[in-house]
C-alpha cells in the first residue's frame, strides 16, 4: 500500500469536549464539573465518524464523572444515541467523516484551529429536525456500508463487489473502520476498489471517480443556476453539495483534473471555470489541492473509509 495512503489513514484531528452547560446542569445540577472533568481531550481519525467515538467518551470521561458525583447508580443514565456534538452553535452530522465536518466548519487553509473545540451534549436534540438523532451502532454500520455500495455502483456501474462480500469480510471492513486498524480494513477495501485510479485489473479503468464537492453559497452564487446539485445543506454554513460522475479522462489521452472535475459537477464553461477556481481553494483530507492534480491521483490516495473524495471548496478571495 502506498505511503501516501498510509498517512492519510493517519491523519488526526485533535479534539477538545466541554460538556454543554444545560446538559450539566441537569446531571450534576451546576454548570461547573467536578474535577478534573471540565475537559476532555481525544485523537479522532479524520476517516472516522463521531458516533464510533462515544463509547469512549462514555467509558473515558461520563461515565467516571457520574461516578464520582455519586450518581452512577441513580435514574440518571446516558444513553449513546442521546449524545451529539456542536461546534459554535452548529450542530454536526453524525454522517459525514469527521475530517469533512473539519475542512467544512473550519476551513482555515493556512492555520486552522487545533485542538478543535467543540460542545458535547447528551439531552434535547436540536428543533426543526436539524440534525438527525444519533443512530445505533448498526444503524451506523449499515449508512457506512450504503456509501461504500453507492461508491461502488459509481465506480464500477453496480454493486456487485460489495455485495459479493462476505459476511466476516463486511465485518472486517466495519471493524477496521470503526477501530481504526489499517491493515484489517485495507485488506477489505483493495477487493473492493482494485482499479481505483485506472489499473487495469479485474475489468479494466473505473467508470467514473466517486466524488463529491462541497462549497459554501457565497462563493458560488454567480454559478449555482445551473450546477448539477444532489443537494442543498440549510445548515452547515448554507454549504451546496454537489456530485456528479466524474470520469478518468478528458479525452483517450488527457486525464482529467480536479479543476475539470469542478466544472463538470457545477456545469461551468472551462473559460469561467478557470477564473473562478484561482480564487479558491479546494480541501481534501485537510490539505489544499492543487487545481491541476488528476482525478486519478487522488482517488487513489485522499479517498475517505467511504471510497468516496470528499472535497470542500473555500473562498480565498477575501
Amino acid at each position: 500500500m502506498d505511503s501516501t495512503v498510509k498517512r492519510v489513514w493517519k491523519g488526526m484531528i485533535p479534539i477538545e469536549l466541554q460538556l454543554a452547560a444545560a446538559d450539566a446542569i441537569e446531571l450534576l445540577a451546576s454548570a461547573v464539573l467536578p474535577e478534573p472533568f471540565q475537559t476532555f481531550y481525544m485523537l479522532v481519525p479524520r476517516v472516522s465518524y463521531m458516533p464510533f467515538m462515544v463509547t469512549k467518551i462514555k467509558e473515558q470521561w461520563l461515565n467516571p464523572m457520574l461516578e464520582m458525583s455519586g450518581l452512577s447508580n441513580t435514574h440518571t443514565v446516558i444513553k449513546e444515541t442521546d449524545i451529539w456534538f456542536e461546534y459554535r452553535g452548529q450542530p454536526l452530522k453524525w454522517h459525514y467523516p469527521v475530517g469533512l465536518l473539519y475542512d467544512m466548519l473550519v476551513s482555515d487553509v493556512e492555520h486552522g484551529e487545533l485542538p478543535w473545540a467543540l460542545t458535547l451534549h447528551v439531552r434535547k436534540f436540536p428543533p426543526e429536525a436539524a440534525l438527525v438523532p444519533s443512530p445505533s451502532r448498526q444503524s451506523m454500520r449499515d449508512m457506512f456500508m450504503a456509501m461504500v455500495k453507492e461508491a461502488d455502483f459509481i465506480r464500477n456501474g453496480s454493486t456487485k463487489r460489495v455485495m459479493d462480500l462476505s459476511k466476516a469480510d463486511q465485518m472486517q471492513l466495519l471493524d477496521g473502520i470503526h477501530n481504526h486498524e489499517f491493515e484489517k480494513y485495507f485488506a477489505i477495501h483493495s477487493i473492493i476498489v482494485s482499479n481505483n485510479g485506472g489499473n487495469k485489473q479485474r475489468g479494466g479503468a473505473p467508470k467514473a471517480i466517486p466524488m463529491r464537492f462541497y462549497m459554501a453559497s457565497e462563493p458560488q452564487e454567480a454559478n449555482s443556476e445551473g450546477s448539477k446539485e444532489a443537494a442543498t445543506n440549510a445548515g452547515m454554513a448554507q454549504f451546496h453539495i454537489s456530485q456528479y460522475p466524474v470520469p478518468l479522462t478528458k479525452d483517450e489521452a488527457e486525464q482529467a483534473t480536479l479543476a475539470d472535475a469542478f466544472r463538470i459537477c457545477y456545469e461551468i464553461p472551462e473559460q469561467a471555470g478557470d477564473a473562478f477556481v484561482t480564487n479558491c481553494a479546494c480541501l481534501c483530507q485537510g490539505i489544499s489541492v492543487p487545481w491541476e492534480t488528476p482525478v486519478s491521483w487522488l482517488a487513489e490516495n485522499f479517498f475517505y473509509a467511504d471510497c468516496f473524495l470528499h472535497l470542500v471548496v473555500v473562498n480565498t478571495s477575501k
